[in-house]
């Protein structure tokens, strides 16, 4: 069954076309990001900016495009915490009705359950393992797999959430990582233990880790490159550093940087670093599915109860 799943997150949209074939993805027709920012200004003035709204209407409307161009038998969006947190959010499902894109606001528990089985489905098969999802404004800590039904806790902090609260300037004064870094470690103490006493590899998933692994491997977005890639404590620390000590416009310029997420790659390294420090890792598995590709085996399921609206 061909299906059309968009993950529309705080600060990305993601859309995928896949033929799915008895719960597992077998073809990649389509596969597209775009940093649309929708959470800009929404922690200070509880409403979707004007600019952020604009960006969306254009990512969608294209995307409608290139769904209509490939005809999916299902298709739907899912939002999660930028869609629940703004006072004008019935503007942006607007949008998204006028592109003809179905959403669905999902829980939490929903969203750690998606993400969970798109990032690592072809990473650890039926291993225990434990997976970090870096969004604009949470980040999802997950741990699931075996036997094991993934449990997840959302903290919210994320890369933008965290870039709009602690950074004031670029290059990014050493207070402000520290005060970014305490803040982290106060918020990851807050999990629950069934989180804290998790096991297996560490996973993550989102723009940070994937881009940082274009940047250490030089190159352009690559999924076959990147999906899988191992960072370890030491690099994600120097890559940290060298990052902040770096102008926003410096480090739009290094290859493998997606111009638009220059100015929050710091933020959202300091959140990688800190995880590893606190799951006690050196390294970790960067992967470039989640909740897309989670939507996406679940349309395909009859029996689902990921249902369009």
């Amino acid at each position: 069954m061909k299906v059309a799943a968009l993950d529309l997150g705080s600060n990305t949209f993601l859309l995928l076309i896949a033929e799915v074939e008895n719960g597992k993805i077998v073809r990649v027709y389509h596969d597209e990001c775009q940093v649309t920012r929708l959470a800009q200004g929404v922690d200070a003035s509880r409403e979707f900016h004007s600019e952020a709204l604009a960006r969306a209407k254009k990512c969608l409307d294209d995307y409608g495009k290139t769904i209509r161009q490939h005809r999916p038998a299902r298709l739907l969006a899912v939002a999660t915490s930028a869609a629940r947190d703004a006072k004008n959010k019935d503007e942006f499902f607007n949008i998204a009705h006028e592109a003809g894109i179905p959403v669905k606001v999902i829980s939490g528990v929903l969203e750690a359950r998606l993400t969970f089985r798109g990032a690592v489905d072809d990473l650890v098969a039926d291993r225990r393992c434990r997976v970090v999802d870096i969004g604009g404004g949470s980040t999802e800590y997950i741990v699931g797999g075996g036997e094991h039904q993934p449990i997840g806790q959302s903290l919210d902090m994320g890369c933008v959430r965290l870039t709009e609260k602690f950074i004031s300037t670029h290059p990014v004064p050493e207070e402000e990582l520290g005060n970014m870094r305490a803040a982290i470690r106060g918020q990851l103490d807050g999990l629950s233990e069934g989180i804290k006493k998790g096991s297996g590899p560490l996973v993550a998933v989102a723009g940070t880790p994937t881009t940082l692994a274009a940047v250490v491997l030089g190159v352009e977005f690559d999924a076959e490159k990147i999906h899988g890639y191992e960072l370890s404590q030491t690099v994600i620390e120097e890559w940290l550093m060298k990052l902040a000590a770096m102008t926003v416009e410096d480090r739009a310029k290094l290859p493998g940087m997606v111009p638009l997420r220059a100015d929050v790659i710091v933020a959202g390294l300091v959140l990688l670093s800190e995880s590893l420090r606190f799951f006690a890792e050196d390294s970790l598995i960067v992967s470039t599915r989640g909740v897309r590709f989670g939507v996406a085996q679940e349309l395909a399921n009859e029996n689902s109860d990921l249902s369009c609206p």
